[in-house]
C-alpha cells in the first residue's frame, strides 16, 4: 500500500460489523494495524447508532449475521450517504448479492476465509475513494476539525490555513490523540536534526493554538504536549 494512503487510513476510524467467527481475529488485527480506531458490533441496530454517533469514514460489513442478512443495513447507509467506502465479507457466493453490491456502489466483495492481500487491496481502494471525494476530516474539538486534503482547520465554520510546520505539528498530535508527546520528539519530527531555540518552539505552539483554539493543546510539565478529546 502507498505510504500516503496508509497514513490517510491511520487518521480515520472504521466500523466493522461481523459475528465473532473464524475470520474475526484476522480482520480485527488488520484493522488495528491500518486504522486509528475500530468500532465493532454484531447487530444492525448498534451499527446504525455507531454510524451516527462516531461517524466512521469506512464501513466493513459481514453479510452473514446471526440476525439475518445485513444487506438492508447497507441499503440504509446508501440512502443517507452515497460516498462512504464500504465493502462486504461473506461465505455466500450467491450472484444476486454480488449484483446488489455493484448497484450499491461498494468497494469490493470478499469471500471468507479472508485473503490478506485481497483485504489490503480493498482498504487501498477505500483510501483512494476518500482522497477522490476530498472528504477526510479529523475532529480536534467540538467546534474544530482538520481537513487532511486541504491541509486547513475549520473552526466554527471559518477556514484557517496552516504553515508547513503547523501542519506537521497538528498531524503529529492527531496521530497520537489523547497521548502526551515529549518535547524532544516533537522537535525531531518538525525540525529533524536542526537546532532550534526554545522561543521558536513556543512560537510554533502558540501559532497553532491560536488557529485551532486556545487551551486545545495540553501541556503536562516534564511529560509533553498533546491534544485530548
Amino acid at each position: 500500500m502507498n505510504l500516503s494512503l496508509k497514513k490517510l487510513l491511520k487518521n480515520i476510524d472504521v466500523l466493522y460489523i461481523s459475528e465473532h467467527d473464524e475470520s474475526f481475529d484476522k480482520v480485527k488485527n488488520l484493522l488495528k494495524l491500518f486504522f486509528r480506531e475500530t468500532y465493532y458490533t454484531n447487530t444492525k441496530n448498534n451499527a446504525k447508532d455507531i454510524y451516527h454517533t462516531k461517524k466512521p469514514s469506512v464501513i466493513i460489513v459481514d453479510i452473514d449475521l446471526n440476525e439475518g442478512s445485513s444487506m438492508d443495513f447497507i441499503k440504509y447507509i446508501r440512502q443517507v450517504d452515497n460516498n462512504i467506502p464500504m465493502f462486504i465479507l461473506t461465505k455466500n457466493k450467491d450472484t444476486d448479492i454480488l449484483v446488489q453490491a455493484i448497484r450499491l456502489n461498494l468497494i469490493d466483495y470478499l469471500f471468507k476465509p479472508v485473503n490478506v492481500d485481497n483485504f489490503i487491496f480493498a482498504l487501498n481502494n477505500c483510501a483512494k475513494q476518500i482522497l477522490k471525494s476530498g472528504n477526510i476530516v479529523s475532529k480536534i474539538s467540538s467546534q474544530t476539525v482538520y481537513n487532511y486534503i486541504e491541509k486547513s482547520v475549520i473552526k466554527m465554520g471559518i477556514k484557517e490555513n496552516l504553515t508547513k510546520n503547523e501542519i506537521r505539528l497538528l498531524e503529529l498530535f492527531l496521530a497520537h490523540k489523547n497521548e502526551y508527546i515529549k518535547k524532544e520528539d516533537i522537535k525531531k519530527h518538525i525540525w529533524i536534526d536542526k537546532q532550534i531555540s526554545e522561543s521558536a518552539f513556543k512560537s510554533l505552539l502558540n501559532r497553532l493554538s491560536n488557529k485551532i483554539g486556545k487551551d486545545t493543546i495540553s501541556n503536562s510539565f516534564g511529560v509533553g504536549y498533546g491534544i485530548f478529546t
